[in-house]
């Protein structure tokens, strides 16, 4: 629109006390850092590890369970002697819990402890390393001590 001088834009509206800005937008978020993905890896691991050694002595009880509700002529059935097969799949739930409590160590020390080792060994260089420091360096070599700051009353 052409300039008008007789009819001017109106000027803009003054600004006022209650008149807020736009939040500033979100920070981006943090680049992930290179170990991330292992540390998902070890994660996923453990969580692996868990279910499988939940899933099969749990699972074998709750079967066992089943079994003694729901087949009792099954479960009173003799083996041999006065062995019946309900006292024999009882004392075999023993062995199975032993056996998945065995799967889990081996399955952690091969899959699950070199990976948690490299990742405690990236954290531990990453602490050694010396951090940048912030904010105002200051040398104090040739200064006298009165020119040091004392942490105390600021002027």
């Amino acid at each position: 629109m052409s300039y008008d001088p007789y009819f001017p834009e109106p000027p803009a509206p003054a600004r006022q006390p209650w008149d807020w800005d736009a939040p500033p937008p979100p920070p981006p978020p943090p680049a992930p850092s290179p170990s991330a993905g292992d540390l998902h890896r070890l994660r996923s691991g453990y969580r692996r590890l868990r279910r499988v050694a939940t899933y099969t002595a749990l699972g074998y009880f709750v079967l066992f369970l089943l079994l003694s509700g729901y087949a009792p002529d099954l479960m009173a059935g003799e083996i041999s002697g006065g062995l019946t097969t309900g006292v024999l799949l009882g004392l075999i739930t023993l062995p199975v819990t032993l056996a998945a409590i065995a799967a889990y160590e081996h399955i952690a020390r091969e899959r699950v402890d070199p990976l948690a080792a490299a990742i405690r060994a990236a954290a531990e260089q990453a602490a050694e390393a010396p951090a940048p420091r912030h904010g105002r360096q200051q040398s104090h070599a040739g200064a006298s001590p009165w020119d040091w700051p004392s942490g105390g009353m600021r002027a």
